[in-house]
């Protein structure tokens, strides 16, 4: 019969220390405010964890595994006969055989996977060089782009003072 769930307890058992740490804090420290004492805090903090360890005397005992199952030799009995007793590199070996055999992977599948890991390598390689070689071209472009930009900044300047100079003299053009 459970009286609180897990959580609940968790719960009970965290606060219930919380206040048994701050009770004992504030005793070390000779801490008051009005009438929370060291004293009080430390006296509420243990009769709670009191109450708390009463209630989980309530709490079913946790499930027991029957190991003895998977484990024989645990109840007197034996893993196997001495003629069966196979190293782990034996069954990994088996497994790893079973393995292939049920995948149907012969030797030209293989060769074949081989084979395909080297041209992708080779691929990879190949976008590598191709890759630096477009990185120094971008750069070049940024690299032109920004002399572009200065030179159209000094263009729309001398277009500004031209103009500047053409309303000049279309002003006194008006004027006569």
């Amino acid at each position: 019969m459970r009286l609180l769930n897990k959580t609940q307890m968790n719960f009970a058992y965290g606060m219930g220390a919380a206040v048994v740490i701050i009770g004992a804090l504030m005793k070390i420290t000779h801490f008051s405010a009005g009438f929370l004492t060291g004293n009080l805090m430390l006296t509420i903090g243990l009769v709670t964890e009191a109450i708390i360890f009463a209630l989980s005397a309530f709490d079913p005992p946790a499930e027991d595994y029957a190991w003895e199952e998977v484990y024989p030799e645990l109840a007197g009995g034996k893993a196997g006969s001495s003629t069966d007793k196979k190293s782990p590199k034996a069954l990994m070996s088996e497994k790893i055989d079973d393995m292939i055999k049920k995948a149907q992977l012969d030797q030209s599948v293989v060769n074949g996977l081989t084979q395909s890991i080297k041209d992708f390598e080779a691929s990879a390689k190949a976008g590598a060089n191709n890759a630096g070689e477009l990185a120094k071209i971008n750069k070049e472009f940024a690299d032109n782009a920004n002399k572009l930009t200065t030179q159209m900044e000094s263009l729309a300047k001398n277009l500004e003072s031209l103009n500047n100079v053409y309303g000049g003299v279309l002003n006194a053009m008006n004027k006569k």
